[in-house]
C-alpha cells in the first residue's frame, strides 16, 4: 500500500458500500465538507483504491452484496492501521461487535444523520493524524533517540506520546490501532484510578456512552490481548459496576527522539 503520510492535504475517505445510492450520498456529503472521496462497491475495488491512492479513513458497510465487510476489515488490518468506521444496520450489532474485535475504530448505525457521520469521521481523523502513520515494526531503543522527548513507562513497557508509539519489553514496536493507542494513553496517564465507561467514551469519541454500546469494552479487550498476554500481568482491571482501572505504576522520563 502507498505510504500513509501526514500532510495538510484534504483527508481522503474511502466509502465502501455496494449500494451506489448510498455511495453517492456519502460522497457528496463528505465532499461538501472538504474531504476527498474514493468509492468502492466490492473487495476488488477496495484493494485497487488502496493500492493506487493514499487513504486516511474508510467507511465500511458491514453487509456487502455477496461479500462480508468484516472479512475486508480483517484483511485490511493485516496490511494497515488505516482507521475504519463501520456502517451497520441496527440488526447487525453482533457483527458490529465482531468488527470492533477485528480492529474497526468506531461504528454508526443506520439510519443515521449525515452530520453525525461527518462528526465521527472528523473525530477519528483528528486522532489518527496525530500519528506518524503505520510503518514497518522494528526494534527501536529509546536510548538511541537523539532529541529530548517525554516517555511514559509502566513495567518494562514504554509509551512515546510524541510518536504515538508503544515499545514492548523487548523494545519492539507494538501495532496499535488509533483507538487502542488513545485508550492506552488515557489509562497510562491516570494510573490507579477507576475510569468509567462514560469518561472513556467521552475521551475517545466525544459522545455519550450508552449501556448497549460495546465500543469501549471491545477496545479494552483488544488492548488487553496486546499488552497482557506477553507478560501475563493484569494491567487493566475491570471494576464491576464502575469501569476500568489501570493497575500499573506510571513514571515519566525524558529520552531522546530520533
Amino acid at each position: 500500500m502507498p505510504s500513509h503520510s501526514r500532510v495538510n492535504n484534504p483527508a481522503t475517505v474511502l466509502v465502501v458500500d455496494d449500494d451506489p445510492r448510498i455511495r453517492d450520498l456519502l460522497r457528496s456529503s463528505l465532499q461538501a465538507e472538504g474531504f476527498s472521496v474514493l468509492e468502492a462497491g466490492t473487495s476488488e475495488d477496495v484493494y485497487r483504491q488502496l493500492d493506487e491512492f493514499r487513504v486516511d479513513l474508510i467507511t465500511m458497510d458491514v453487509l456487502l452484496d455477496k461479500e462480508n465487510g468484516l472479512d475486508l476489515v480483517r484483511d485490511i488490518r493485516k496490511l494497515s492501521e488505516i482507521p475504519i468506521i463501520l456502517v451497520t444496520g441496527r440488526v447487525d450489532l453482533i457483527d458490529t461487535v465482531l468488527g470492533l474485535e477485528l480492529g474497526a475504530d468506531d461504528y454508526i448505525t443506520k439510519p443515521f444523520l449525515i452530520r453525525e457521520l461527518i462528526a465521527r469521521v472528523r473525530s477519528v481523523l483528528r486522532r489518527s493524524r496525530m500519528s506518524p502513520g503505520p510503518g514497518t515494526l522494528e526494534k527501536r531503543s529509546v536510548e538511541t533517540m537523539s532529541e529530548p522527548i517525554e516517555v511514559l513507562r509502566f513495567g518494562d513497557w514504554v509509551l512515546i506520546p510524541a510518536r504515538r508509539e508503544l515499545l514492548d519489553t523487548d523494545q519492539e514496536l507494538i501495532n496499535l490501532t488509533t483507538t487502542e493507542y488513545d485508550l492506552l494513553e488515557i489509562f497510562v496517564s491516570s494510573p490507579q484510578r477507576v475510569l468509567s465507561r462514560e469518561h472513556l467514551m467521552e475521551r475517545l469519541t466525544g459522545r455519550d456512552w450508552h449501556p448497549s454500546d460495546r465500543l469501549v469494552d471491545n477496545h479494552v479487550a483488544q488492548l488487553r490481548k496486546k499488552i497482557e498476554l506477553e507478560d501475563g500481568f493484569e494491567w487493566i482491571k475491570t471494576v464491576r459496576g464502575a469501569g476500568y482501572m489501570f493497575t500499573g505504576k506510571t513514571t515519566r522520563d525524558t529520552q531522546h527522539d530520533t
